[in-house]
C-alpha cells in the first residue's frame, strides 16, 4: 500500500492547487502573480488550464468548492500568497483525506485500500477539524 502522504502529493494536493489556480484565472488574475502565490512554474500552470495535470474535481463537492473559493479570494485580494496560500491548501488537502473525499480515487489508484474498512485519514487528521 503507497503512503497516504505520497497518495495526497501526487493525486489531492495537485487537483487541489489546479482547481484554485483556475479560480484565480477566472477572477482576473494575472498568470504571473499565480504562478508567484502558488509556488508554480509557468509550465506547470499551463499544464494544469489544460487539463494535464491535476485530474480530479473536488469542486464538485459543495464544501470544498466554498473553501477554494474562500482561499482564491484571499490571493485574489493580496492577502494570502506563497507560503500562506500553500499553508492553506495544505490544510484543505488534509481536510479532503480526512472527510474521505478521496478513498475511492485512492482505491482506483492502488488497489490496496478498501475504502469501507479504512479509517486511517480520519484517525491521522481528524484533531485538526474536531
Amino acid at each position: 500500500m503507497k503512503s497516504i502522504l505520497e497518495f495526497a502529493a501526487r493525486h489531492v494536493e495537485p487537483s487541489l492547487k489546479r482547481s484554485l489556480a483556475i479560480k484565480l484565472l477566472a477572477r482576473g488574475v494575472d498568470r504571473g502573480k499565480v504562478g508567484t502565490c502558488l509556488g508554480i512554474s509557468p509550465a506547470l500552470l499551463t499544464r494544469y488550464i489544460k487539463g494535464g495535470w491535476g485530474l480530479h474535481d473536488f469542486t464538485r463537492i459543495k464544501d470544498v468548492d466554498e473553501r477554494l473559493d474562500k482561499l482564491a479570494g484571499e490571493v485574489a485580494s493580496g492577502r494570502k500568497c506563497g507560503l500562506d496560500a500553500y499553508t492553506e491548501l495544505l490544510n484543505l488537502t488534509f481536510y479532503v483525506l480526512y472527510k474521505k473525499y478521496a478513498c475511492g480515487i485512492h482505491y482506483v489508484a492502488t488497489r490496496g485500500v478498501n475504502p469501507a474498512k479504512c479509517n486511517a485519514c480520519p484517525a491521522l487528521f481528524g484533531k485538526l477539524f474536531e
